[in-house]
């Protein structure tokens, strides 16, 4: 139930950011395509670290939503673009590529290796 609420509540922010008024400046955090990557990106990192298996109808879900984004865009006092949206997806690859590792790091560390006393 966690993951599907901030998984939502993630989408929800970004589709706010991406539909409404320009609330973030293009050259904030790194520009105008990095907001985009890490933005899709974020969409995905709680099923990347609680439900991996949701990535395989997510990340394409979230791919297509980049789209829509885009397209209603052109519709409002934006502009909407290709560019961004392959932003979009090297933000949803980064995720399914960097979430199990975050996993794997989070759930499962490295413990240190103890030197028996003598």
């Amino acid at each position: 139930m966690a993951t599907a609420l901030s998984t939502c509540a993630i989408a929800l922010a970004i589709a706010l950011l991406t539909l409404g008024p320009r609330a973030v400046e293009a050259d904030t955090l790194g520009g105008d395509k990095i907001q985009h990557a890490l933005g899709f990106g974020a969409i995905l990192l709680p099923a990347a670290l609680l439900r991996p298996g949701w990535l395989f109808c997510l990340a394409p879900a979230t791919l297509l939503a980049g789209g829509l984004v885009e397209v209603l865009q052109t519709q409002m006092a934006r502009e909407g673009s290709l560019s961004d949206w392959l932003a979009d997806g090297i933000g949803i690859a980064l995720a399914i590529i960097f979430g199990p590792l975050m996993r794997r790091m989070l759930l499962h560390p490295r413990r240190k290796a103890t030197t028996p006393a003598t």
